[in-house]
């Protein structure tokens, strides 16, 4: 990272950021034509421990980022909150947004184990719950590595036999941000 002074270290600060991002960008090469990159906006819920990221997604079960997944696993994804803009009167090249991002590559597969399948519904269902309890109220910060949800979901076997689960693994992550001192991110 060329801006080390943005650079956010640690699970626990890297998940403040992820609480607040509600769609994850998930690139993969085009299944039709590898010259041609894909990507995708989605809902997510994830897991994060010792510097491994598990992101979970849910989808019909035929699709094109499934026939993308299979043919090439390789994926990246980004995922960002964006806060508010300073504009610099004086000095127009010195305005900017204050942000907060996680960017990453990482390994996408489906999953087939239904207990690990209802476990990455359910994540994704408390992070869309904290996301709505937080739309309505006023938050300044995240919690902590896990969704916290005024709800636990639990999706039995038949439940999650109607939908694909897919997930990315990844070790190859980073955060960004650029605070304001008003602001957190």
């Amino acid at each position: 990272m060329r801006r080390k002074d943005r650079e956010v270290l640690g699970d626990e600060n890297i998940a403040k950021i992820i609480e607040q991002c509600t769609t994850c960008h998930v690139a993969m090469t085009d299944d039709a034509d590898a010259s041609m990159p894909y990507v995708i906006p989605l809902s997510f819920g994830y897991n994060l421990n010792s510097g491994v990221l598990e992101l979970y997604f849910h989808c019909a079960h035929v699709g094109k980022k499934l026939d993308c997944i299979r043919k090439n696993p390789n994926v990246a994804f980004s995922m960002c909150v964006e806060n508010r803009i300073e504009i610099h009167e004086d000095i127009y090249c010195k305005s900017g947004r204050f942000y907060a991002s996680v960017v990453g590559q990482g390994k996408a597969e489906i999953v087939e184990d239904v207990t690990e399948k209802c476990r990455g519904l359910s994540l994704l269902m408390e992070r869309q719950a904290a996301n709505s309890a937080q739309g309505s109220q006023s938050t300044s910060s995240a919690h902590s590595t896990q969704s916290t949800s005024p709800h636990k979901f639990e999706f039995t076997p038949e439940q999650a036999a109607t939908v694909t689960v897919f997930k990315i693994t990844s070790t190859n992550f980073t955060g960004k941000a650029k605070n304001d001192k008003a602001q957190k991110c």
